[in-house]
């Protein structure tokens, strides 16, 4: 959960394993070298994270104007800012003692934010310099943390993805490897970073895709070892009549989708291979321009939107499983968490209408877990849940949030489970198990195509009687 100093109490309550802060250059250090300021996040804030239980992961950005790299051609000599490619010295220095500083309370790193916004007049946009600039930062900073302690993990700054598909150009971190793995000193090093992370919002299915591609990426350079983080997600509403958008946004959703999506994009993103996910944000803020909308759990005024209890049933339900495997049944999307003795299954429905389905069963009984946090208990009948999912909203007109999602909460392992004979679509997490869910309804296309087929049988069977009739008993 990013900031979640902005409300202690509320995190508290929401339980999140990590949360991550923006450490600013140019106010810890931003008169020269030799100074030193209280950091933007004060200590306290810290303590605070940390002694709740909380790991705090730390973000590095904005070159200090002294600290600027006067020759580098991506530098306007009469305009610093802090996106200026930095004298890589002096960065250097700057990094290994705020590292120092945080030794024993900070031990992931994250060097820069969304270098891939490449339009310098956006609101979102952090760095002038090039790709090859890029990999000259993060590597100065990965020798300088590995220093302090070689346990440390340094990972590359949080990517948009989008920025690079929507225009047609190569993906950031598909041109980070391509130099990266060019330097025959890189894998001695371990290619210099520990783990890639993006931020990706809105499209539940969508982010499974590009983050399964994103996997495949760093697998085919050879660096199965990377982990991957969704360091920023959400879908923020667009008709929420007590916060507003701040002007019109680009894809709209309800208060309600917005809750939903909390749940399905934790078992998407952790079925694509995603190691953390992290939600942008806890709490409401104007102290970014990007933020069209207001993101946060909470309203600026701490009130309370549908995803927080929502994230409350992440955090409850999903967290400390060992496996998980994803089925794409159709209109029915359904993901399995399995955890030491106790397995739950997580099902919404993409389509239009409504959908039955039927699960079949672990346990005789279990708990159905709805996205508000309410549960009611479920009995097997021979073997076999049932129940209706309803359908998705699609405030956008498309379906890219599913409808309302539903928990089964089981004791036992999907082992226990008697497949049906479906086959399903199965994901990156390797399984040769079909789908524990049959749709038993259908969709109104369907429906209409299968009356069509049946009444053209009837009509063929009854022409066949009707000739065999003539033929041989009216002969």
């Amino acid at each position: 959960m990013v900031q979640t100093f902005d409300d202690f109490e509320a995190a508290a309550e929401l339980n999140p394993g990590f949360t991550r802060i923006k450490l600013y250059w140019d106010i810890i250090q931003p008169n020269g070298p030799d100074d030193w300021q209280p950091s933007n996040v004060p200590d306290p804030l810290i303590e605070a994270d940390l002694a709740a239980g909380r790991e705090v992961v730390g973000l590095i950005v904005r070159t200090p104007a002294w600290a600027r790299d006067p020759n580098h051609p991506a530098n306007d000599p009469n305009n610093p800012t802090a996106k200026d490619v930095p004298d890589m010295a002096a960065w250097g220095n700057f990094v290994r003692r705020l590292v120092e500083q945080y030794d024993g309370r900070i031990h992931h790193w994250i060097i820069w934010n969304e270098p891939d916004v490449w339009d310098s007049h956006h609101p979102g946009s952090t760095w002038n310099g090039t790709p090859e600039d890029y990999v000259e930062l993060f590597k100065t900073a990965y020798f300088n943390i590995k220093a302090v302690d070689p346990t440390m993990k340094v990972y590359l700054a949080g990517l948009t993805y989008w920025w690079d598909d929507e225009y047609k150009q190569p993906q950031y971190l598909a041109r980070l490897l391509d130099i990266i793995t060019a330097d025959p000193e890189a894998p001695k090093y371990d290619y210099y970073f520990d783990g890639a992370i993006y931020h990706l919002y809105y499209k539940p299915h969508q982010i499974y895709d590009v983050l399964s591609n994103i996997r495949r990426l760093l697998d085919r350079y050879g660096m199965q070892d990377k982990s991957i983080w969704l360091n920023e997600t959400n879908a923020p509403p667009s008709s929420d009549p007590l916060e507003p958008p701040h002007r019109e946004p680009r894809f709209k959703a309800s208060l309600d989708e917005q809750s939903w999506f909390m749940i399905q994009v934790h078992a998407l993103a952790f079925a694509a291979g995603a190691e953390r996910i992290q939600i942008y944000k806890l709490f409401n803020s104007t102290d970014h321009p990007e933020d069209v909308q207001p993101f946060g759990l909470l309203r600026g005024d701490k009130s309370r939107r549908p995803a927080f209890d929502a994230y409350r049933v992440v955090t409850t339900y999903l967290a400390g499983f060992e496996k998980v495997t994803y089925f794409d049944r159709g209109d029915v999307t359904t993901v399995v968490f399995e955890k030491p003795n106790e397995t739950v299954t997580v099902l919404w429905n993409v389509a239009r209408t409504p959908r039955d389905v039927t699960v079949n069963a672990i346990a005789n009984e279990a708990r159905l877990v709805y996205a508000t946090g309410e549960t009611e208990p479920i009995t097997a009948e021979r073997g076999l849940y049932h129940f209706d999912l309803p359908p998705a909203t699609c405030s956008d007109g498309d379906c890219f949030i599913g409808g309302p999602p539903v928990l089964i909460v089981e004791t036992g392992s999907p082992d226990q489970r008697q497949p049906i004979a479906v086959q399903p679509t199965v994901t990156p997490t390797p399984t040769p198990l079909p789908s524990p869910v049959e749709i038993l309804s259908v969709s109104p296309r369907r429906r209409t195509a299968y009356f069509i087929a049946n009444l053209i049988g009837f009509a063929v069977v009854f022409g066949a009687l009707w000739w065999v009739k003539s033929k041989w008993f009216d002969a």
